[in-house]
């Protein structure tokens, strides 16, 4: 093979090669793209249960009922959760305050905790 033959077969590589890496960097960006729609997606399933349930939840079609149900369950559970934790703090006392400070602290690691031999 002569140089010409060559250099012609370098530059028809490293152009492959910049088509090949400009394809790969379309694709990432579609990858992104279509994750980004997936969560829209997401989102408006969210909105779209929401608003069924705020105009149906009382009385939904059959298909929908059980998930009502579930959501209406959930929402009671919810409910005494926070009465219990109101009755909780007013019964001994906590303030938010108290609870974010517990929330704030930083657990030792058990490695810390137990009693290591000297070596």
């Amino acid at each position: 093979m002569d140089f010409d033959a060559i250099m012609s077969k370098v530059s028809e590589v490293a152009q492959s090669g910049v088509a090949k890496a400009k394809d790969l960097a379309e694709i990432a960006k579609l990858k992104v793209n279509n994750a980004a729609e997936q969560d829209s997606i997401r989102k408006a399933h969210i909105e779209l249960g929401k608003l069924y349930v705020a105009l149906h939840g009382a009385d939904p079609e059959p298909e929908f009922a059980a998930l009502c149900a579930k959501i209406a369950e959930c929402k009671e559970r919810v409910v005494y959760n926070n009465e219990r934790i109101a009755d909780i703090k007013s019964a001994d006392g906590i303030t938010d305050a108290d609870i974010e400070a517990m929330a704030a602290q930083i657990p030792l690691d058990e490695d810390e905790t137990e009693d290591k031999p000297e070596a």
